[in-house]
């Protein structure tokens, strides 16, 4: 099917008035908004493709409803026909919402038509330099005569030439059909986390006589067998992005993944299907994707209404979600369920076993799996397990508890686990004899996860709990990177216990945790600050302006760290860690001296139209290093044609827009071009020297 993205030129009728919008859009009131798009596509057969709905969605062509997306979901929803007679399309979005994604069109004008995601190229074998794959095209249709079609395959490689062609015949008599095309590829580059080589298929789908009914593409991977060849390593990711909220942009997403990446993370893991945009970001960079499918099934949870409609809907949204996910070399596995109630055998079970085979028939060549975890034990639920009328008494923590002493959660999860292949484990459930992923794991949980992996032949590696910062109900959840993408301190901790990032000191106060405290030497003269100093070396040695504070052990008997508690005095602290003996590594922290100048950094001097800018404002002191006890409000002043998107700090958002809000020393500025030409944007602040970038935006 042809594919066209609905994003631009969207009239919106709300209570505020009319107005025009483009995707992705969260609506600014609480009231019913109206989206209407007019467009000149007539066809024969066409599907609409929304992608994270706020709320609740109901989809019209013509004031006929075709049907309703609801929450964050995406839906694929058959409208027939009925683009060949009229070509607005709308959306009615209940109290507000949004769509923080995105819209496509999908449409044939044949009859008989390729679904859409209908193409599935999976990997049966690497040989040298050559490779087995396997095409599986999903044909549909109304036409119910018996005729002889084709499809011509073509795949190109990542520099846009054809490197295999091959052509499949087969007899179609209407309905759905797959036709199946086994193809050796004699020089094949397979996708690897360090080279990620991606291809492209294109499929065109004719007739006898040679008429072209329909064409298709996707993307798609070389997969080694062994995808867990290394032990996985990375975090839980929301779908917001940071500054942007929930909404998905190919930058953010990009910036976002990258930063994991950096740390030295291979793997993230979505609850819901992430967007295209955050998949393709996946897929150029490297990273292992594991998907839950479903975050909730039957019973509600708060913030959710995935729940509604599941009983008749679970198997057919559990096709959609692989079919959009099967082709992306990035993705590893899927799990069908984020710890939901039925994962002990309560309501809702018996939709285990059909939503299971729902997703190894439409992808068999990767695992399935579910995460598990501890939930409130029902009364009956205990007594069954064993407890006493008289111990089932208190809170839930104390009904957990008592869950944990009879062993109940292994006991009530090992039927569902028992269908799957593997399982991932939050809240330190004990694991089952099959492959294993610690997920959710708390910064103090880093070093127990990494020895289990270490000491475990099936634990495949293990998640943080949140790879970004992100707002849930007005309430900030820290994670491994800041609201600006910056690393925090639980994200270097992982990093330097995988062996890739380096040494750094944390001052806190003395029961300061891992997460907590700055890095920033500055206090009252004479306080005693408690110091931690994070490092492989078996050994740190602290000094305060050249005198020795004292010696720690640290290495692995002491989760490679040491702490100190030190007096405080102005000008540079420095830790010296050793190894066996050896010097290992060296960092340093200084007294900032009083801020002098504002400096932006892009990655970019270019943008293209639909492009993001990022902008890192850095306030720096006199010796040109970081004034990271800088905190305070500069201005932003912005010549050409641009919006500014967003400004906000490792807090996250300013209130407002023409403010910046700098924290510890640094802020941050989204912009879009709104038109091309020259755009120069400067910060100033009160006694600052002022920060001046250009770029050009193109057309």
């Amino acid at each position: 099917m042809k594919v066209t993205e609905l994003t631009k030129q969207w009239q919106c009728n709300s209570e505020r008035g009319k107005s025009a919008v483009t995707f992705p859009y969260v609506s600014p009131c609480f009231g019913k908004v109206d989206l209407r798009i007019c467009t000149d596509v007539t066809a024969s057969r066409a599907f609409l493709d929304v992608d994270g709905v706020s709320g609740v969605a109901d989809v019209y062509v013509g004031g006929e409803c075709f049907g309703t997306v609801v929450g964050a979901s995406r839906r694929l929803i058959p409208l027939g026909n009925s683009l060949g007679s009229e070509g607005t399309i709308g959306l009615s979005l209940e109290d507000g919402g949004g769509i923080t994604r995105g819209v496509k069109l999908h449409y044939s004008d044949s009859r008989t038509y390729i679904r859409p995601y209908g193409l599935f190229v999976r990997t049966e074998s690497v040989d040298g330099q050559g490779a087995e794959i396997v095409i599986e095209t999903e044909i549909d249709g109304d036409e119910y005569e018996k005729r002889k079609l084709s499809v011509e395959y073509s795949i190109i490689n990542a520099r846009g030439k054809r490197s295999c062609r091959k052509k499949k015949n087969f007899v179609y008599t209407g309905g759905e059909k797959t036709v199946v095309l086994p193809v050796k590829m004699r020089r094949a580059y397979p996708y690897l986390s360090d080279q990620p080589y991606i291809y492209t298929l294109r499929a065109v789908l004719s007739d006898q006589n040679g008429n072209v009914l329909d064409e298709a593409e996707t993307p798609f991977g070389i997969t080694l067998p062994n995808r867990f060849d290394v032990a996985l390593n990375g975090a839980t990711l929301s779908h917001s992005n940071g500054l942007l909220g929930n909404i998905s942009h190919k930058d953010a997403e990009r910036r976002k993944l990258s930063a994991l990446r950096d740390l030295g993370y291979n793997c993230v893991r979505y609850v819901g299907c992430p967007s295209d945009s955050a998949l393709t970001a996946a897929d150029e960079l490297g990273l292992k994707v594991i998907v839950d499918i479903f975050d909730n099934w039957t019973y509600p949870k708060e913030g959710s209404l995935s729940h509604v409609a599941f009983g008749y809907e679970a198997e057919e949204r559990a096709a959609e979600a692989v079919r959009t996910l099967r082709n992306h070399p990035s993705v590893i596995m899927y799990s069908v369920s984020n710890g939901s109630e039925e994962t002990y055998g309560r309501r809702g079970s018996e939709y285990a076993e059909r939503i299971i085979n729902t997703v190894r028939i439409c992808d068999g060549s990767r695992p399935v799996a579910c995460t598990l975890r501890k939930l409130v034990p029902t009364r009956g639920e205990l007594l069954a397990c064993g407890a006493k009328k008289s111990e089932i008494k208190g809170n839930d923590a104390a009904l957990v508890k008592l869950g944990d002493e009879l062993g109940l959660p292994e006991k009530l999860t090992a039927d569902f686990a028992g269908m799957t292949d593997a399982v991932i484990y939050c809240d330190g459930l004990k694991p089952t004899d099959k492959p294993y992923i610690r997920s959710e794991t708390s910064v103090e949980e880093a070093f127990a996860a990494l020895e289990e992996a270490e000491d475990n032949e099936s634990m495949l590696g293990s998640l943080s709990a949140n790879g970004m910062d992100y707002s849930e109900r007005g309430i900030a959840v820290s994670g491994d990177v800041d609201f600006t993408c910056l690393p925090a301190l639980g994200g270097q901790y992982r990093s330097m216990l995988a062996g890739r990032g380096n040494s750094f000191i944390l001052v806190g106060s003395s029961d300061s945790g891992f997460a907590e405290g700055r890095q920033c030497w500055k206090a009252t003269d004479g306080e005693t600050v408690n110091v931690k100093v994070f490092t492989r070396g078996d050994v740190v040695a602290l000094y305060l302006n050249g005198y020795l504070v004292g010696r720690r052990l640290a290495g692995k008997v002491n989760k490679y760290y040491a702490s100190f508690d030190v007096e405080y005095h102005e000008g540079t602290l420095e830790a010296v860690t050793f190894l066996r003996g050896r010097e290992y590594d060296r960092v340093s922290l200084m007294t900032p001296s009083a801020a002098k100048s504002v400096k932006l950094l892009t990655g970019s001097r270019k943008i293209g139209p639909d492009d993001l800018c990022y902008v890192d404002v850095w306030v720096l002191d006199g010796n040109g290093e970081t004034a990271a006890d800088f905190n305070g409000d500069l201005t932003l002043k912005c010549e050409g044609g641009c919006e500014i998107v967003a400004v906000g700090n490792e807090y996250g958002s300013c209130a407002e827009e023409d403010v910046c809000t700098v924290v510890n020393g640094h802020a941050l500025i989204v912009m879009r071009a709104t038109e091309a030409g020259r755009i120069t944007l400067k910060v100033l602040g009160r006694g600052l020297n002022y920060g001046r970038l250009t770029v050009t935006a193109t057309e």
